[in-house]
């Protein structure tokens, strides 16, 4: 079971609680819970067992969790829970089998919209990413493999372009940030991109033998951010 996400949003007047893990081997199926003063306002379940057929990728797993999360908390922002009237109430999303139509707006592991007649996050999501794909924005990416592992000092090299263009951001702020269940925060690097849009980062990850950990590698720049989260391994 890979470690899940828990962010808090304010939105108008109220405070929207979203809760994304993963249900693990036995259960494989990532579940996203969106709630207000206690109350499930909407949930999103997302099947990964067809990935298992070719072994378990934390990676793979670990990346839809995140975009998951990511899209719910987009869904917030935009006012899509704002009225307890809305599809979206109480709103249970039912798995699908995505069409070669939906497959051009719906990334891996992701539904397509219901019917209209029971239409809910699933097209919030798929409306979301839509316009994420015709806006410039950064986008953050790893150009060297790397594990992550606790104790072990790491060197790798990120890249920050711009989405639609891939051209270079340069002097864009990267941060390397470690979470832990175990310890508070900790940055353990900061920096900024030359002018081809890379940087170099050299730090030591924390050493911790209990708990779970993760690092979060994150770009900031006039033109929006992006991250790139990976699990911590304990030495053996």
């Amino acid at each position: 079971m890979i470690t899940g996400f828990n962010t808090d949003i304010k939105h108008g007047e109220k405070v929207f609680h979203i809760q994304t893990e993963d249900k693990g081997l036995q259960n494989p199926y990532i579940e996203s819970l969106v709630y207000v003063g206690g109350e499930i306002l909407a949930s999103k379940k997302t099947s990964y067992a067809e990935q298992l057929k070719t072994g378990f990728d934390e990676k793979l797993i670990g990346g839809l969790m995140e975009q998951q999360h990511r899209t719910m908390i987009a869904a917030i922002k935009r006012g899509r829970f704002d009225h307890p009237a809305d599809a979206t109430k109480s709103a249970t999303l039912r798995p699908s089998v995505p069409t070669l139509a939906d497959a051009a707006l719906v990334p891996a592991g992701l539904e397509p919209p219901l019917p209209a007649e029971e239409k809910s996050l699933d097209q919030v999501i798929i409306d979301y990413l839509a316009s994420e794909a015709e806006s410039e924005h950064l986008e953050l990416s790893l150009l060297n493999q790397i594990d992550f592992i606790a104790g072990n000092a790491i060197e790798m090299r990120v890249a920050a372009r711009r989405s639609l263009s891939q051209s270079p951001i340069p002097a864009a702020s990267i941060e390397v940030k470690v979470l832990s269940t175990v310890e508070p925060p900790r940055v353990v690097f900061r920096g900024k991109t030359a002018a081809d849009g890379t940087a170099t980062i050299r730090c030591t990850m924390p050493a911790f033998r209990e708990g779970t950990a993760a690092v979060i590698i994150s770009a900031q720049s006039d033109i929006g951010n992006d991250e790139v989260k990976q699990l911590i391994k304990r030495r053996k």
